[in-house]
């Protein structure tokens, strides 16, 4: 994916606001309850979804997933916003939105929004994020409604622009299909899911991407087409974004780099696709001496391909490219 221009604006407030919220807390109280998400997050359980978090809890995960969550998300929605020049949404749909991580970066992606509409199953979650708003100088202002329910059963208000960061996965199996339905019934523009990107996480999505399409969804990313996914194993189609780390952030994971790369998965569809096909990469270049090769995800699947010094433009292009950006191709494949 190609780096964003410009923004920050939402990243400042947010890591302004959660450290107002933390204060100054005792590496000792978040250090157990930080170490649980983790555990959580390679591997949710069934009860993912309706399990309530601790207040401890709550706090570890201000301090380490919300910034990777924000990121994630943050990165999809600019890719989303590239490939529809045209996509101004006014309304927002945050789908089990937590402290409202994703819509944090949908309003710092999309200056249109008005009006956000954020469900979260845990009133004492959905409270800590009011109070996150609370804390910084809203661009959303008073368009900010929580709805304390299931997203699985309360009424979803059709909007421009859905979003279900990190949830998919805590739903169950048994809920995921039923749920995909009611969010693309409540999408007017753009549904946008992202899921961690493990194995499981692109599992997960794939199943999704399927069954979407079977809705009359059309994919706008990453995928360049609407035909069945190509990727096999021990691949997995996933993508990577890199964020600073907070002192107390490097403390809790006991790391000593200032940074992380959270690694994730995600789909965004809607009623029509967008007008540009690119060709994406699905693995980092490999770049050699006069030429690199490529792993493309096209329309007719994945295709390897050579790009040399004689391709002028292009050769400059696949040097700098990097895993999961899109790029013109015109040379045929190996």
């Amino acid at each position: 994916m190609k780096a964003e221009p410009g923004g920050g604006d939402a990243r400042a407030a947010l890591t302004a606001a959660i450290g107002a919220e933390l204060g100054e807390p005792a590496r000792r109280e978040l250090l157990a309850p930080s170490s649980a998400l983790s555990e959580r997050y390679r591997s949710p359980g069934a009860d993912a979804y309706s399990r309530r978090l601790s207040s401890a809890e709550l706090r570890a995960y201000l301090a380490t997933r919300v910034p990777a969550t924000f990121a994630a998300t943050r990165r999809v929605l600019f890719e989303v916003a590239s490939l529809r020049p045209g996509f101004s949404p006014r309304s927002l749909l945050d789908l089990g939105a937590g402290p409202g991580t994703a819509t944090w970066a949908a309003a710092d992606v999309f200056s249109a929004i008005e009006r956000a509409v954020l469900v979260e199953r845990g009133p004492d979650v959905a409270a800590l994020g009011a109070r996150l708003f609370d804390r910084a100088v809203s661009w959303l202002g008073d368009g900010v409604e929580w709805v304390v329910g299931d997203v699985a059963t309360v009424s979803l208000p059709e909007s421009d622009l859905v979003v279900a960061a990190y949830l998919l996965g805590e739903l169950g199996h048994d809920r995921e299909l039923p749920a995909l339905e009611r969010w693309w019934r409540a999408t007017r523009g753009e549904l946008v899911i992202v899921e961690p990107g493990t194995p499981a996480g692109f599992e997960r999505l794939r199943a999704a991407r399927s069954a979407l399409i079977s809705f009359g969804a059309q994919v706008t990313a990453p995928c360049p087409h609407d035909r069945t996914c190509p990727m096999t194993a021990p691949d997995w189609c996933h993508f990577a974004v890199r964020l600073e780390r907070s002192a107390l952030h490097r403390d809790l994971k006991g790391a000593r780099l200032g940074y992380e790369d959270e690694k994730f998965s995600y789909v965004a569809v809607s009623s029509r696709r967008p007008r540009e096909a690119s060709v994406r990469l699905v693995r980092s270049p490999r770049l050699h001496k006069g030429h690199a090769r490529l792993v493309c995800c096209e329309a007719d699947g994945l295709v390897e391909r050579v790009v040399s010094r004689r391709d002028g433009e292009l050769y400059k292009q696949a040097r700098a490219a990097r895993w999961g950006d899109r790029i013109e191709v015109v040379v045929p494949p190996v």
